[in-house]
């Protein structure tokens, strides 16, 4: 009864921060069609307002993108492409992407742990998934340390390939570690960075599909390091 309660209340949660993150950039919206429409002679103001209508509809597309990513993880995948593909080219395919999005990111990439056998690096996965989780996690670690040095290791262990992703960054508190996979949810100490609340769920759903698991270790003003563990391919 216990764990259905809890399942309601998640449940209950989610859609009230889903439904608060999707009518902000409408309220917004609405209001600024409303003062285009009514500032018909000032073309200044109407540029600024249709700027702005612009800018809240790509921030409500990238909501509902996410929103569908983090509900699609939750599937069971037996309908999506499975292959054998290596963690460290996804890494590479990953770092190429976010260097042209934030090109001023300084990425570092540790290979001082690789396995000699080549076949440890290899998982089974939906592979355009796994590179999206990994992708977020690198993101936020250049986003949340205003671009300072971020650390990315590979390893294997006991048939396990990791991939720890360290940043020199903000940190997170204690008291939002265990709430930071909730979706929507956001460390109390972020209100400078944009961002949603979502990537980390959707990581996380990611990795969990691929029987994987992650792990985070933060300090506030000192950094964070979040660990995406997935079984290899044996």
């Amino acid at each position: 009864l216990n764990r259905l309660e809890t399942a309601f209340e998640t449940q209950n949660n989610f859609i009230s921060n889903a439904s608060h993150e999707l009518r902000t950039p409408l309220t917004i919206i609405s209001g600024e069609l409303e003062l285009a429409i009514n500032t018909k002679q000032d073309a200044g103001k109407q540029h600024t307002a249709l700027t702005k209508i612009k800018d809240e509809t790509d921030r409500l597309e990238q909501i509902l993108t996410s929103l569908l990513g983090l509900a699609q993880s939750g599937f069971n995948g037996k309908n999506q492409p499975w292959e054998l593909v290596r963690v460290d080219e996804i890494l590479w395919e990953v770092i190429e992407a976010v260097n042209l999005v934030h090109p001023e990111n300084k990425i570092e990439v540790d290979l001082s742990k690789l396995p000699d056998d080549e076949n440890h690096l290899v998982i089974r996965a939906i592979k355009n998934l796994v590179k999206l989780a990994i992708s977020n996690i690198v993101s936020n670690a250049c986003k949340y340390s205003n671009n300072n040095v971020v650390t990315v290791l590979i390893e294997c262990n006991q048939n396990i390939v990791s991939v720890a992703v360290t940043d020199r960054g903000i940190g997170i508190p204690q008291s939002d570690i265990q709430h930071i996979f909730e979706p929507f949810y956001r460390a109390s100490n972020t209100n400078e960075f944009k961002g949603y609340g979502v990537g980390l769920p959707l990581s996380l759903n990611i990795i969990r599909l691929h029987r994987g698991s992650i792990g985070i270790k933060s300090q506030v003003g000192v950094g964070t390091e979040i660990k995406v563990m997935i079984p290899i391919n044996s």
